[in-house]
């Protein structure tokens, strides 16, 4: 944490994006942080780390997007079905866990280029739940600008929060990917015997 805050401190703006781009939301706490302190303004720092998060989103978009459809449908088949539907009839939720899974987010947005949704979607429904997950992340970064140790607690707090959003997150998901089997099945049992 030390060596962020001294990088961005030496270099300002010029290293926040690089660092935005593959650590957003830690960087956006230490850049509200940051900003209490007189070190950073608020409006281009928030600018920054904005395009940041939704640069590197496009890029995962588009190599999802040229990917190789046929060589993901042979290696996971029904399944791809599913995270096609998940995008194209729920998009808006599914945008707002993959934005906020941490660990799942690169995977979910390539999936969503892959599954050919419109780029245009993509980012209307990306833009909402970057703007709010940083503008929150950064305001608790300022108002703990008093007392860092405080902040290194919060941090910790959060990652613990994230965690347990996380494990609920991959048994609801894993408790559907279930339904969507059986789902499947009973329609592919119901389609055989419509053919007899």
């Amino acid at each position: 944490m030390e060596t962020l805050v001294l990088l961005l401190t030496k270099y300002g703006y010029f290293i926040l994006f690089p660092l935005a781009a593959f650590e957003g939301p830690i960087i956006s706490l230490v850049v509200g942080f940051l900003i209490y302190l007189g070190y950073l303004q608020f409006l281009p720092s928030y600018a920054v780390l904005l395009l940041g998060d939704i640069i590197p989103d496009t890029i995962y978009y588009y190599i999802g997007r040229f990917g190789s459809e046929r060589k993901i449908m042979e290696k996971y088949g029904p399944r791809l079905n599913i995270i096609k539907k998940l995008w194209h009839e729920h998009g808006k939720k599914t945008m707002f866990f993959s934005k906020l899974a941490y660990t799942l987010s690169v995977p979910f947005l390539i999936s969503a280029g892959l599954v050919k949704m419109p780029y245009r979607k993509f980012i209307l429904y990306a833009l909402p739940v970057t703007i709010f997950q940083y503008g929150i992340i950064m305001t608790i970064g300022y108002y703990l600008g008093s007392s860092y140790q405080l902040a290194v607690k919060y941090i910790d707090f959060a990652g613990i929060i994230i965690a347990i959003v996380f494990i609920i997150f991959i048994a609801a998901y894993t408790l559907f990917i279930k339904y969507a089997r059986k789902q499947i099945k009973i329609m592919e049992e119901q389609e055989q015997q419509e053919q007899l």
